[in-house]
C-alpha cells in the first residue's frame, strides 16, 4: 500500500513541534516545516518503505523510519545551502531556507531535524526485535555522521583538478548515497539479514548503484553551473559516457535485485526505472 509521504511527515511534525506557544519557537517551527514539507520526491522515504515491503517488515516500523530518513536528507540541504557551504539562494524554486528566515534559524532548523528524525525514528522499537532497532538505528546514525553525508561533504571540500575519478565516486557515495544505502540496508537490518546473507549483498549492490546513478543525474542536469569543477562526473569523461556508464551499471543491480526477490521487487525496480528516466532526460 503506497503511503502518502506528505501527509505523515506533517503528523509527525504536529506532534514533535507541539503548540508553539508553549513548545518551539514560531519562527523556528516554521523554517523546520517551510523546508520539510516543500515538494520533492520523497525518493529516500519511498525506497525504504519499497523494501520493506519487499522483505515484509511491519508497516509501524518501517514509516517512522522513511520519515527520519527524509528529515536528516532535509537537514542536510539546510546547511548545504547556508553561505558558509555551497551559497545557494534558492532551492526547488524557492528560495532557501537561510534566505526566508535568516541564517541562525535555518541553523537551528537543520540541528532541529537531526534531533527529530532520531525521536521518529525510535517509534519503530516496539515492531522490530531489540538488536535489529540496534543495528538499525546505527545505521541512520552512520548515514547521517563523519562516514556518511557530512563526511560526504567535507570530502567535496577537498576535490581539486589533480583529484582522481576514484576520489569523485568515493565523495559521492557519502554525500549522496549513504543516504540511499540506508534507505534499504535498514529495512534489512530490521529483517535480521545478516552480513553473509547473499541477499544482502544484492540489495546493497543496487542501492549503491541507484544512488550515484541519481548523482550523476544532477551532475548532468546541472552541468553548465559546474562546468569545469572537479566535483561532477563530466570532469573527467563526457555526458554520453557518464550516462552509458550510469545505465549499465543500474541495469545490472536491477536485474540482480529482481533475479532475488522476483515480483516482490517490483516496486523498488520502479523507483530505478525512474532514476534511469533522470538519466536520460538530463542534457547538456
Amino acid at each position: 500500500m503506497e503511503l502518502d509521504i506528505d501527509h505523515l511527515l506533517r503528523q509527525a511534525l504536529d506532534h514533535v513541534l507541539g503548540d508553539p506557544a508553549t513548545a518551539t519557537p514560531l519562527h523556528l517551527a516554521e523554517s523546520i516545516r517551510y523546508s520539510l514539507l516543500a515538494p520533492g520526491k520523497r525518493i529516500r522515504p519511498r525506497l525504504l518503505v519499497s523494501c520493506a515491503e519487499m522483505l515484509e517488515i511491519d508497516q509501524r516500523a518501517s514509516t517512522p523510519a522513511a520519515l527520519s530518513l527524509e528529515m536528516i536528507h532535509c537537514f542536510t540541504l539546510i546547511h548545504d545551502d547556508l553561505p558558509c557551504m555551497d551559497n545557494d539562494d534558492f532551492r526547488r524554486g524557492r528560495p532557501s531556507n537561510h534566505k526566508q528566515f535568516g541564517e541562525p534559524i535555518a541553523l537551528l532548523a537543520g540541528d532541529a531535524l537531526v534531533a527529530i528524525a532520531v525521536e521518529v525514528f525510535s517509534k519503530a522499537e516496539d515492531y522490530v526485535p531489540p538488536k535489529c532497532f540496534v543495528r538499525a538505528l546505527r545505521r541512520l546514525i552512520w548515514a547521517m555522521g563523519p562516514r556518511g553525508v557530512i563526511g560526504g561533504q567535507a570530502a567535496e571540500m577537498l576535490l581539486d583538478e589533480n583529484s582522481s575519478i576514484e576520489a569523485l565516486e568515493r565523495m559521492q557515495k557519502q554525500k549522496t548515497g549513504a543516504l540511499f544505502l540506508a534507505s534499504l540496508l535498514i529495512p534489512v537490518d530490521f529483517a535480521d539479514i545478516g552480513d553473509k546473507d547473499t541477499r544482502r549483498s544484492v540489495i546493497a549492490t543496487f542501492g549503491n548503484e541507484l544512488g550515484l546513478a541519481f548523482q550523476i543525474a544532477d551532475d548532468l542536469a546541472d552541468a553548465e553551473q559546474d562546468k569545469g569543477k572537479p566535483i561532477s562526473i563530466l570532469f573527467h569523461m563526457s555526458a554520453s559516457e557518464a550516462r552509458n556508464m550510469m545505465l549499465q551499471r543500474l541495469h545490472a543491480a536491477s536485474q540482480a535485485l529482481a533475479s532475488s526477490f522476483g515480483t516482490k521487487a517490483q516496486p523498488l525496480l520502479e523507483i530505478s526505472t525512474q532514476v534511469e528516466r533522470l538519466l536520460e532526460a538530463a542534457h547538456t
